[in-house]
């Protein structure tokens, strides 16, 4: 038990160590010349008549979360030596009822939209992966200080993962009124799960006795998995993974409306969808017929006066192998996408200079998360764009920055919500990065893209 204790805690430290949120570019956002903005509001009208993507150069992004503790919260240096020391409490009080840890991973296989009159047809492959850990304070707690802060009290250990690998199709469509005021768009995905480990439930409820101090624990778990089949890959036949049984729909919405010559608007919902797990399936889930376990203690003078003491093993040992060791079984099961809401304003300051502002939300283990944005970004003549933004996103401010250089028919970008990641990493709370080289040919006319005189 205790060792479990410590593999769950290394394993959270080691991934929470990189310490960082706002892993869903909202830089990114507001960068006019960049069709990859389409991924978080189809309904924006890309710059360029045509749009290629080639696979891994084009478009990688990878992001990193942890919204509870930074690794400088756990680990300080000891002012008479600089060596290292754990400051267990200092992190502990960083940490709020209910925190997220994230991962976050997509690569473009392949890539190709072009535009025709007012309309914008678009076809892209993807392989995306993303880690959602939802952990409670009270587990970390438990975890780093035992029952002790729990004398005669209950409390829910709370663990909620979901860790998905998969393949998306999309077919995108975008118009725009010939007055150039509105435009509007989706795209329809198809999905291919590859891999995925999800806790439906995940919860242990543990009470401590503030008399005898002896410890009840109760669990509630249901772990769903569908994973690799490493016999298929053993004999090449990777496709039988990548183009699998385990099939998903999803859809994503957008529109931008210019409200004045000064002010447009835009919304998006993205990522509405799931994925039906059906191959290599495997669900653990706890024993209800045995749904409680305590533990009083040890006797130790039985150790001491000869008395054996294997038979009080033995029952301890029953006891909890019938509580916690899961029924195994091989149903089939259902997980949602991660759904992301946007919704923004930019605001005109000159020619080729906008204001903007950025509202985000994110549906993450059943919980939404929030986060704002403030971007000023620029068109500097035909040749570059650059963006620079502040976002507060689960109490954490981040200054981010994005760069594209237009170099037609090349295209060239880097992209960050938080530049500063890498210099203060021990520091940060949350970073990402998007870079990739495009080839886009035939950049829109500006007469196209100004509202028609009246």
């Amino acid at each position: 038990m205790k060792s479990v204790k410590h593999l769950v805690f290394i394993s959270i430290l080691l991934i929470g160590s990189f310490k960082v949120f706002s892993q869903d570019e909202l830089t990114l956002y507001n960068i006019k010349s960049l069709p990859e903005n389409r991924f978080q509001n189809p309904g924006k009208m890309p710059e360029s008549r045509i749009n290629i993507s080639l696979p891994v150069i084009s478009s990688t992004f990878v992001g990193l979360s942890n919204s509870g503790f930074a690794f400088s919260d756990l680990v300080a240096k000891r002012p008479q030596d600089d060596s290292l020391i754990l400051t267990t409490a200092n992190m502990l009080g960083k940490l709020s009822a209910n925190n997220l840890l994230s991962t976050s991973f997509s690569t473009e296989i392949l890539g190709v939209g072009f535009r025709v009159k007012q309309n914008y047809y678009s076809f892209d492959a993807r392989i995306k992966t993303n880690v959602d850990l939802s952990y409670t304070k009270d587990m970390m707690q438990f975890l780093l200080q035992g029952n002790s802060a729990f004398v005669g009290q209950q409390k829910n250990l709370g663990l909620t993962l979901n860790s998905t690998l998969y393949t998306e199709y999309g077919l995108g469509f975008t118009h725009i009124t010939k007055d150039c005021k509105l435009s509007y768009g989706g795209r329809f995905k198809i999905l291919s799960g590859i891999a995925n480990i999800n806790t439906k439930q995940a919860n242990i409820a543990v009470a401590t006795d503030s008399i005898n101090y002896a410890i009840s624990a109760t669990p509630n778990v249901l772990v769903n998995s569908s994973l690799i089949d490493t016999g298929s890959i053993s004999n090449n036949a990777i496709g039988s993974n990548v183009f699998g049984p385990n099939k998903g729909f999803g859809i994503d919405l957008g529109a931008e409306y210019k409200l004045t010559d000064k002010i447009t608007l835009s919304a998006s919902v993205v990522d509405l969808g799931f994925i039906n797990w059906k191959s290599n399936v495997n669900n653990y889930q706890s024993d209800p017929l045995h749904p409680n376990f305590t533990f009083s203690g040890f006797d130790v003078t039985k150790f001491f006066n000869g008395t054996t003491v294997q038979p009080y093993l033995d029952t301890l040992s029953d006891s909890l192998k019938n509580t916690f060791y899961p029924i195994k079984t091989n149903n089939s099961y259902k997980t949602s996408l991660s759904t992301k809401i946007f919704a923004g304003a930019t605001y005109k300051l000159t020619s080729g200079l906008d204001a903007g502002i950025l509202l985000y939300g994110r549906f993450v283990n059943s919980k939404f998360y929030s986060g704002i944005a403030l971007s000023l970004n620029e068109e500097l003549g035909k040749w570059l764009n650059a963006s620079v933004s502040f976002s507060r996103v689960n109490s954490t401010s981040n200054l981010g920055f994005g760069l594209s250089a237009n170099l037609r028919p090349l295209q060239i970008y880097v992209v960050s919500d938080n530049i500063f990641a890498l210099s203060h990493i021990d520091q940060t709370h949350g970073t990402n990065l998007h870079f990739g080289i495009n080839i886009s040919i035939g950049r829109v006319k500006n007469s196209e893209k100004v509202t028609a005189k009246k």
